[in-house]
């Protein structure tokens, strides 16, 4: 039985090391191999990140226009909640004043 040929890897660098992602690529990848056989790390970002260091963030600069549609959204639902609970409100009222007045009783409701 043969044994797979091992990965070639640049002397000194072990990329199977989780200090590598944390400290060389920000948390935001994993180091990969030198796309020109350079001695220099080479980090694969993940979803959401680039640059060379995985420092950028791809949707950073929508977080705070996307963050006040949201509470607007929010604000607007809680708006449109509460009309229409005050308009139920002003309908059942009307119905019990109907009622009573159609019935007879001379009562405020």
């Amino acid at each position: 039985m043969s044994t797979p040929n091992p990965v070639v890897l640049p002397r000194g660098f072990n990329y199977s090391l989780p200090a590598c992602g944390v400290y060389h690529c920000n948390s935001h990848g994993t180091c990969a191999a030198p796309p020109d056989d350079s001695v220099d790390l080479a980090c694969d970002c993940n979803l959401g990140y680039r640059g060379q260091f995985c420092e950028v963030t791809v949707n950073g600069s929508l977080s705070a226009p996307l963050t006040l549609s949201v509470i607007v959204v929010i604000v607007g639902v809680v708006v449109l909640a509460f009309i229409i609970a005050k308009m139920r409100q002003r309908q059942k009222k009307e119905q019990r004043r109907q009622v009573a007045t159609k019935q007879g009783y001379n009562i405020a409701v």
